[in-house]
């Protein structure tokens, strides 16, 4: 196998991938093993690595985005093997729905240490192994960083991903480093088949699950109203190894775009282009 053009090494490359247990990030570590890569898939979800470890190319290892020490200890893990990289993906990523008004901080600042702060982490931690110039970086973003809607907080950390991105993207160009965003539509993942239980949370030392608790009535009903619409609004789903190739795809172009989407909805396009006040109007009406 040949490098990608845009790395000067004859080594087989080798590619550090975070949320890498189950759907997209899985999907990513077994694409990229299987076009000849070297692949660290890391997961705080150490019984959903298991299936990768009989993989001969992908080496699986536990890491926790959101705790500094475990982030550290694997990044001294590589640099005591001399291990280089010649790619992050960051992919790992939580989604829920609960009322912002409501819910307590910590909820709030969960989705934010995972999905933004998670990528910040990594990518920081990781830089010095990072083959340079001709490293990368990929962030995985969202078709619906663009959407301003109740009980979604997922979108604000999508697109402070994509800002952070951008930022980082300008930086580490003095390095000859890329950064990259993919921005996917709907893939057929656990996030897809959570939809059918928003708001669902498992009650504290039980195996029962309960409705996340709204305290206001109308705002209760609003948010039942909202969890009915949600699934019925996905529109076309693609398949993780699909989404997987697009992004070995993109990680090979020697001069990528900053955003690479894919299977991205028209209707939330002009959906983001609409005047806030009008999409207003639309939510109260649909949710009263």
């Amino acid at each position: 196998m040949s490098p990608p053009p845009h790395l000067p090494t004859s080594l087989p490359p080798h590619v550090l991938i975070t949320g890498a247990a189950n759907g997209l990030g899985k999907a990513t570590a077994l694409e990229f093993a299987r076009h000849g890569w070297r692949v660290t898939a890391t997961d705080v979800d150490g019984k959903g690595l298991g299936s990768l470890s009989e993989e001969e190319r992908i080496v699986p290892r536990v890491m926790d985005v959101t705790s500094d020490d475990s982030v550290k200890n694997l990044f001294r893990e590589l640099k005591e093997k001399n291990i280089s990289l010649d790619l992050i993906i960051n992919n790992a990523g939580v989604d829920r729905y609960f009322p912002l008004s409501e819910a307590p901080l910590e909820e709030f600042k969960e989705i934010f240490e995972t999905n933004l702060f998670g990528a910040y982490r990594v990518n920081q931690v990781f830089l010095p192994l990072l083959t340079s110039p001709g490293g990368r970086i990929i962030l995985i973003g969202s078709e619906s960083y663009h959407l301003t809607l109740p009980f979604m907080p997922y979108p604000l950390t999508k697109r402070a991903v994509e800002s952070y991105a951008k930022i980082l993207r300008q930086e580490l160009k003095f390095r000859g480093i890329e950064v990259i965003v993919i921005r996917p539509g709907a893939i057929r993942t656990r996030f897809i088949d959570d939809l059918a239980h928003i708001g669902v949370t498992a009650i504290p030392g039980s195996r029962e699950k309960q409705r996340h608790p709204v305290s206001d009535p109308a705002l209760s009903k609003a948010f039942e109203r909202f969890a009915a619409s949600v699934p019925g609004e996905v529109g076309k789903v693609i398949s993780p190894e699909k989404a997987a190739s697009f992004i070995y795809r993109v990680s090979r172009i020697t001069h990528p775009r900053p955003v690479n989407r894919i299977n991205n909805s028209m209707r939330l396009r002009v959906a983001s282009l609409l005047p806030f006040g009008l999409l207003e109007k639309i939510v109260k009406h649909r949710l009263r």
